[in-house]
């Protein structure tokens, strides 16, 4: 190990889109045990039920966040941690008027590139976005009905 392989490089740039994601420690920053995103989850957006073949642990950095994992919807507040466990259902939003701003750490690593392959998509591009899903294990919910209930009784879109 060398004194560079102690601190990690300058985050890369922030991704276009609404979550401004910049993705901070990369697969190859450690032998692809995790990776570290930070992302803002504007408010009053769902991000919808979804299983991932990874574990991601959330800490709120400002604001708040509701979580749904599994059957259980809990809040987290600034300073919080929460588990959005592999294969285990899970959605994310904001439920305040303000944003969220979350870091995210992601075990194993490698779906950090998910974000940076939905970044390039041109807009409308389902195809490709089921492709980068499949790629990276993501896989969202069709269960209408519980996307439905979210949005009604937290207020989102």
């Amino acid at each position: 190990m060398t004194e560079s392989d102690l601190v990690v490089p300058a985050p890369g740039q922030t991704l276009p889109g609404s979550f401004a994601v910049r993705v901070r420690v990369r697969s190859e920053h450690t032998n692809d045990v995790l990776a570290v995103i930070e992302e803002t989850v504007p408010p009053g957006v769902l991000i919808p039920p979804h299983t991932h073949a990874n574990d991601v642990w959330v800490k709120v950095e400002e604001g708040e966040i509701g979580v749904l994992v599994g059957e259980e919807i809990r809040t987290a507040v600034e300073g919080d941690w929460a588990l959005k466990p592999r294969a285990v259902l899970h959605a994310m939003w904001s439920p305040t008027s303000q944003p969220a701003r979350v870091t995210e750490v992601l075990t194993p690593a490698g779906s950090e590139r998910w974000f940076e392959e939905l970044a390039a998509l041109a807009d409308g591009d389902d195809a490709g976005f089921a492709r980068a899903c499949e790629r990276y294990g993501i896989r969202f919910s069709d269960d209408e009905s519980l996307t439905a209930r979210l949005r009604r009784d937290f207020d989102l879109k």
